[in-house]
């Protein structure tokens, strides 16, 4: 908040469509303005929005007017205030229903549990309907009204479960006559109770319901006073009562925290511990509603109160489940269905593969068609075969291996049964690093294709810090060479982050370069007789690190599975991302950048600083595959240290649609097809790698054009719910 606001004490309202005496919000912020400007001597001005199309232009005549405070309500038109916002720092924005960008520092959103107050409305409806069929009008579907819609749904099935509910919007909230037709259209459904959040419009509907009998609940204000005149407008002995939203009381709180210098940008709630939501008086319907009712309510409010109770609707008033068996029910089951059939179809036309360059194949068909039709699925099985086996291990084996190791003790047979499986995980866990750093680079809008780099960059300090440093305990080496190949990789992907920021230049020229640079420093280093080459030996290596910066081995026996306890920290990295990107403001503010970059600047972010931090971050975990590689399996580092993780991390961002989640099972999926092939090149499958590698390109391409495998399957196409996620084009910042 400015410091002079306290000598410039004028405060202004802009109202959305509507008057200041609507009996809903606009009345309700009016009057806790009012308060404010009575109680500490401020000047108020009040504009009243006819059409929406004059709401921003309202804005803007107050703000130039010298109003260093502006009240207005938000559920429409937020984003639009928050752009204005940047035009106009001297003047704090408060917005009613609206949740701000967390560094808009001059905007302040006041947004309420609407659906604690719908779900006390619910528990009473369903207290008192007699029918079992209770209504819901509402207005514009906005966060708001969808958060009074749900927990009213839910607050009848909490006291009611064989109620059911009824809908009906009016796409407006002033339009009465739409109203009245929402509530006549209900009432034909057999609704003997109403439920109505629209404003004028859903004023309306109150009262042409409860003109034919219907219970009625408010909504905002007391509508008791409001639409039904302090109990003289024909209807009022059917108003069981209002779910109250006190904007008056939320607006009066953030204009006396502005004048005490407390108020900053971001969000304030307000719910039924402070004061923000409740039931009103039941007024004239008191006599009718049994003090058992009356008393269920009261203990249902000190639940939600307390959180003993909960709502189950979410901030944007979405659902949300409880349970293990309603989250699996309210997947996106296409979304998870889509990359299976890309996968199903990539293995069919690789089987077709397999089959026309075998030349077991076109003998068998020169003998006859069905003779060769017997030869392709015999090679395709065989082949397939071999490469489950290779990934996952043959069953029977790891069977008897379970098996003897249960009755003897002894695990060699066990040991080789699985060793495919634990191969498949060690080379997935460098996958699951290198594509969480290119996703992460895509969450910011940046093409980050210098993984490869990074991953040499990031090997080359995890060995030189590996080998060099002597003496120190595990506890203390093994991280410090895990720091150093990070340092490496963040600070090489840094350089291109610092570039984009300052210069504008491209990232994927950046990248491309810094790789090629990075391959050359390593031949400088590791040649024969350079800085990091290893003494008397005839080949460019680097020295052996030293045992205390192994990472441990799961089996530290056999050498023979590389497994270690890199994949346990692959794993934890999945779960860091996860929680940065979706849990933390650095990573709101990344993502943001990511989806609008101009739109994140006019909201305050720093999208120079975010483009830096997601390349650095980005390159931290490229250089964890390459410490991984080598602390991990080699403990040393080649000149050839290549493998291409860093170029195939590209297609497993796209393949797990940039989601740490989605990266782990495309990376789990990457390394099983990986270690697969191996046994497919072994007699007696004796398939070219090369195939796996086709399968692996078509899965990419079926994935990124998903409109081929809903043509192909007869899929409709689902709405889209998920942010997007892209990068720019050249040039772009």
């Amino acid at each position: 908040m400015t410091e002079d606001i306290s000598t410039k004490p004028q405060v202004g309202l802009v109202t959305d469509i509507g008057q200041i005496d609507d009996g809903t919000y606009n009345q309700y912020a009016y009057e806790g303005l009012l308060r404010a400007a009575d109680e500490f001597g401020l000047e108020s001005r009040v504009i009243e929005t006819a059409v929406l199309e004059e709401f921003e232009s309202n804005l803007i005549q107050l703000a130039k007017e010298g109003c260093k405070l502006l009240v207005t309500i938000g559920s429409r038109k937020g984003e639009d205030v928050e752009r204005l916002a940047a035009r106009f720092p001297d003047t704090h924005f408060i917005l009613v229903d609206y949740t701000p960008y967390a560094r808009a520092k001059n905007v302040t959103g006041l947004v309420f549990a609407e659906d604690q107050a719908g779900f006390m409305a619910g528990a009473l409806a369903g207290l008192m309907t007699a029918s079992g069929v209770v209504g819901f009008v509402g207005g514009v579907d906005v966060a708001p009204v969808l958060k009074y819609h749900h927990g009213f749904e839910h607050g009848v099935a909490h006291t009611n479960n064989r109620a059911r509910v009824v809908h009906a919007y009016t796409g407006s909230f002033t339009d009465q006559e739409k109203g009245e037709a929402a509530a006549h259209s209900l009432l034909d459904q057999g609704i003997d109770t109403l439920f109505a959040a629209g404003g004028p419009s859903g004023s309306a509907a109150l009262r042409t319901a409860a003109a034919q009998g219907a219970w009625v609940v408010g909504v905002d204000q007391d509508e008791w006073g409001t639409t039904f005149e302090n109990g003289s407008a024909p209807g009022s002995d059917h108003l069981l009562t209002s779910a109250v939203k006190r904007i008056d009381h939320a607006v009066y709180t953030a204009i006396r925290q502005a004048l005490e210098g407390k108020l900053t940008g971001g969000t304030l709630t307000f719910n039924l511990a402070n004061d923000g939501v409740e039931l009103a008086p039941y007024h004239d319907a008191d006599s009718a509603i049994s003090s058992e009712i009356q008393g269920k309510i009261l203990e249902i409010r000190k639940a939600l109160q307390t959180r003993e109770l909960d709502t189950r609707v979410g901030p944007d008033g979405q659902v949300t489940m409880q349970g293990f068996l309603p989250r699996i029910l309210s997947w996106n089951w296409q979304a998870v269905l889509l990359p299976f059939l890309a996968i199903f179809s990539a293995l069919v036309i690789g089987a077709i593969f397999i089959a026309a360059f075998d030349p077991e194949v076109w003998a068998a068909f020169s003998e006859g068609f069905f003779k060769g039709l017997g030869a392709s699925f015999s090679s395709i099985a065989q082949a397939y075969t071999s490469l489950f086996e290779g990934a996952f291990g043959r069953p029977s084996k790891i069977i008897e291996g379970f098996r003897i190791y249960a009755q003897t003790r002894d695990d060699v047979v066990l040991r080789a049964a699985i060793r495919p499986l634990t191969e498949s995980l060690r080379l997935s866990t460098p996958y699951i690093f290198a594509g969480l750093a290119v996703a992460l680079g895509f969450r910011c809008g940046l093409f980050n294709i210098g993984a490869e780099g990074q991953y040499f960059v990031g090997g080359l300090l995890a060995v030189f810090v590996g080998y060099s440093i002597k003496g120190f305990p595990l506890i203390i080496h093994l991280p410090l060479a895990i720091i150093g190949g990070m340092v490496g990789g963040a600070l090489w992907s840094a350089i291109a982050g610092w570039l984009k920021a300052k210069t504008g230049a491209h990232e994927v020229i950046n990248t491309i370069m810094l790789n090629y640079i990075a391959f050359r420093l390593a031949d400088y280093l590791l040649n024969v007789g350079g800085p990091m080459s290893r003494p008397g030996d005839f080949r460019p290596v680097s020295p052996e690190i030293e045992l205390s910066a192994y990472l441990p081995q799961f089996f530290p026996n056999d050498p023979s599975i590389r497994l270690n306890s890199g994949f346990i920290l692959a794993l934890i990295a999945v779960g860091v991302v996860y929680w940065f990107l979706f849990k933390t403001t650095l990573g709101f503010e990344i993502r943001t950048v990511g989806a609008n970059p101009h739109a994140a600047r006019t909201a305050g972010i720093n999208v120079s600083r975010s483009f830096v931090l997601a390349m650095a971050f980005s390159g931290a975990l490229a250089g964890l595959a390459g410490a991984h590689d080598i602390l991990g399996v080699l403990h040393f580092m080649p000149n050839a240290f290549s493998s291409g993780y860093g170029f195939d991390a590209i297609a497993l961002a796209l393949l797990g649609k940039s989601h740490p989640v989605g990266v782990l099972l495309a990376s789990l999926l990457f390394g099983f097809l990986r270690a697969g092939a191996q046994r497919m090149q072994a007699p007696p499958a004796s398939v070219p790698i090369d195939i796996i590698q086709i399968v692996q390109a078509l899965i990419i391409i079926f994935i990124a054009a998903p409109e081929v495998v809903r043509l192909i399957y007869r899929i409709r196409a689902a709405r889209a719910a998920d942010e997007a996620v892209f990068t720019r084009g050249w040039g772009s910042t």
